[in-house]
């Protein structure tokens, strides 16, 4: 297997390990008023003093400032480990471009002496790892024919001998992340939590403790291991054998900002303990680069994440170091090593602000502001959000959240940047809240950069007040005589009635669930439920019980077993996801949405390929169209609307959304047509066993006759097919309770009509 196929086949391996397995904090300014080696050594906080009093004279200024350098020719992410060697010199390690040396702090690099290629040319290196003394480490995983995968530990020591142990315990678990300390002294860690030295002369691992979870990574502080995870930074004496006390204001911060942060498989970190002077700890994360004295009572941030490469979700973490003058190298995945240098004429935060607001948290305006951030950085960008990804606070609905956002935008105090997705954008134009956004539209039409269509989604007579940066399409995919046979809900609930006879068991449409099928089911059709601000409630009534049909005919054949695997679902499946089930024989005809070239698309192309599906448009009630996301618009009253709109641009150009990764199609044509190009081979799979049975499925890039026909159905796509969010929720409410049989229909639709009727009048 060459380079480039090794390389796409350990990032999506890792991407899916990611899924599979699946206190305040007291922000001083302390660090801002001086350069990190000057900053005292805060003993006096254990009596609950801080030096917030003498240094609130400095707080305004002073700033770590980024700057970067080009990594090693031929420097790949794969394996990817820096560290500071005791000679001073700056060790860097890859697959690809081997273990390199730097005498002037990563300004240029030579190959060391001492290392030959010891990483096999089959499968990749999961994660390594460089001690002081400047010998290595790595996890290598290699995929048997079988689909098994062999973890090995890989060394090198400080002559150049290579050595080798295999990465399984006995009971069958196995080591995924190693960590050097000398050539002498290495750990790995499992994803179950078990912390093993590795036994390099007698070719095994064993057993130290057992972690409640695996860490995220592991650092050294004399005869210290500390472990960094979701709930703490745990720490033992690897000379007692024995676990230490916890820093419980460490343990504190860990617990309550890092969750969801680590990505505990990959081979990157979503976080970095790092041993500094004397007693101190620097703690790195998406929010930032945090200093603390053990077992003192401060967390004291020195860099703010949301503007700077710390918070740039395009960015795994892979090593850090402290430079003696106080500075910090950061390593990522990116093409570049990351210097931070303080510079005390620098405000501490930037007095120009953009606040940016979403109801949900969002990936897209993430990585959207990373790299405003790093084009502007005399900006400072503020993102707000009523919920977090995946947890939501139970205690504001969505009716809250929007009743405050307009609230802000009347009295002039909202965000200056709205991403509308989950809130109907007619209700803040109609208002007069919107900036006209015309002349950015029209610029990208008369370039032709963005698909017209999709991009003019919200264009009026009297202005376009939101333009979406991306879109999915919902598509049907089957037989062609069944997707032939689709032209709205009635239907579409002809065939699947059909399909049930001719298939007695088993899930026809992939919903395992009221709540899913009717998530399902409004993809397309909830687009017709309003007649201007009225409730449409025949609409609503022919969509319960068309959806009524569907699920009766659905379920008849849904085993036990397959409720147990797939009824709590709570989202709509993906195409993807609908199609890798297809492809284990679960489902018959398909019905979802499509917004990812490769993980959408890639399986579909895979059915395609093996059982000649085809795919096309869904029709629901209103037509054929797409779904905006990403839905961009700029506050009316905004103090910073130069800002705005250029933050605008950059989400519609080319170069940021060719980078992005975010859900959704890109609507810029160049960064759409870029999804064709690929870095050699892909292989991506899942997994799943159901009554004892195990199913499997991996597929890899999608063909060019499925790339091609997703372009053509996007610039085919006719209307908008968003609906309401407020009505959708309610719809779902007391639709799952007509599909269960606790309710009729006529009686759910006057309480939606009910539910509903005062957020309508507004």
């Amino acid at each position: 297997m060459d380079r480039k196929k090794r390389n796409g086949w350990k990032r999506l391996t890792a991407l899916l390990l990611c899924i599979l397995y699946g206190s305040a904090i007291i922000l001083s300014t302390t660090g801002c008023g001086r350069t990190a080696a000057e900053v005292p050594s805060a003993e006096g906080t254990e009596e609950g003093s801080s030096t917030e009093e003498t240094e609130s004279s400095v707080a305004a200024m002073g700033r770590y400032m980024e700057s970067t350098t080009p990594l090693p020719d031929g420097a790949d992410s794969e394996g990817r480990t820096m560290t500071m060697l005791s000679d001073n010199r700056l060790a860097y390690f890859d697959a690809a471009a081997g273990l390199l040396l730097s005498e002037d702090e990563g300004k240029s690099w030579s190959p060391a002496e001492t290392y030959s290629n010891i990483v096999p040319q089959d499968g990749f290196v999961n994660n390594s790892s460089i001690a002081p003394d400047g010998s290595l480490i790595l996890c290598h995983v290699q995929s048997l024919e079988n689909q098994e995968l062999v973890y090995n530990i890989i060394g090198m020591d400080t002559a150049g001998n290579k050595r080798e142990v295999l990465g399984r315990l006995e009971d069958g678990d196995y080591i995924n992340k190693v960590f050097a300390k000398s050539e002498t002294e290495c750990f790995g860690s499992t994803v179950s939590g078990k912390i093993c030295s590795i036994d390099w002369e007698n070719g095994k691992v064993n057993l130290l403790f057992t972690l409640s979870e695996q860490p995220e990574m592991m650092a050294f502080a004399g005869t210290q291991l500390l472990c960094l995870g979701n709930s703490g930074v745990a720490i033992y004496d690897t000379e007692q054998g024995s676990m230490l006390e916890r820093d419980t204001v460490l343990d504190d911060y860990c617990k309550n900002n890092l969750k969801g942060r680590l990505n505990n498989t990959s081979g990157s970190y979503g976080g970095i303990v790092l041993p500094g002077e004397e007693d101190t700890l620097y703690i790195a994360d998406s929010s930032g680069l945090y200093r603390h004295v053990r077992n003192g009572n401060v967390m004291e941030q020195l860099v703010e994440g949301s503007f700077s490469s710390f918070g740039d979700p395009m960015l795994g973490m892979c090593a850090m170091v402290r430079l003696e003058s106080g500075e910090f190298l950061l390593l990522t995945t990116g093409e570049d090593l990351i210097r931070f240098t303080y510079d005390p004429n620098e405000p501490t935060v930037p007095e120009k602000q953009l606040k940016i607001y979403s109801l949900e948290e969002n990936f897209s305006i993430k990585q959207a502001m990373a790299l405003f951030q790093k084009q502007n950085p005399d900006v400072y960008v503020k993102y707000e959000y009523t919920y977090a990804f995946l947890e939501k606070d139970s205690s504001m609905t969505v009716t809250d959240a929007l009743k405050n956002l307009n609230v802000e935008l009347l009295s002039g105090t909202g965000p200056d940047v709205i991403l509308l997705d989950g809130m109907d954008a007619s209700v803040y134009s109609g208002k007069g809240m919107l900036a006209d956004l015309s002349p950015v539209l029209k610029e990208l039409v008369d370039q032709q950069a963005v698909f017209e269509n999709i991009a003019s989604a919200y264009k009026q007579e009297n202005g376009t007040f939101v333009i979406p940066a991306s879109f999915s399409l919902p598509l049907l995919f089957g037989r062609q005589e069944d997707v032939e046979a689709v032209k709205d809900m009635d239907s579409l609930a002809a065939v699947v009635e059909k399909l049930r006879q001719e298939n007695p068991e088993g899930s026809i449409t992939g919903a395992f669930s009221a709540r899913q099928e009717l998530l399902q089911l409004m993809e397309v059709n909830s687009v017709g439920w309003l007649d201007g601000k009225e409730l449409d409630t025949q609409a609503v009534s022919n969509f319960l019980n068309q959806a009524l049909r569907i699920y009766k005919a659905d379920m008849q054949g849904v085993s036990k077993e397959e409720l147990e695997v797939w009824g709590e679902t709570e989202r709509a499946w993906s195409l993807g996801g609908l199609a890798a089930l297809t492809a284990g024989d679960k489902i018959k005809i398909m019905a979802g949405t499509a917004s990812n070239m490769l993980m959408d698309m890639g399986a579909v192309s895979k059915v395609v390929d093996e059982q000649g599906y085809v795919f096309d448009l869904w029709p629901g009630e209103e037509g054929t169209g797409y779904l905006p996301m990403d839905k961009l618009a700029v506050s009316a009253s905004s103090t910073q609307q130069e800002q705005a709109v250029n933050f605008v641009k950059l989400m519609l150009g080319e170069e940021y959304q060719k980078m992005n990764t975010g859900s959704g199609f890109p609507v810029n044509r160049a960064a759409f047509d870029s999804q064709d190009e690929t870095d050699g081979e892909m292989s991506m799979g899942t997994g799943w066993k159901v009554g004892g049975k195990d199913m499997q499925f991996s597929y890899g890039y999608p063909t060019e006759a499925v790339t091609t026909r997703v372009k053509e159905l996007a610039q085919k796509a006719e209307i908008s097919l968003e609906g309401n969010v407020v009505l959708e929720e309610a719809v779902v409410e007391f639709g799952v309770q007509v599909l269960t049989g606790s309710m009729s229909v006529e009686q759910a639709v006057k309480e939606i009509q009910q539910k509903t009727a005062i957020y309508l009048s507004e």
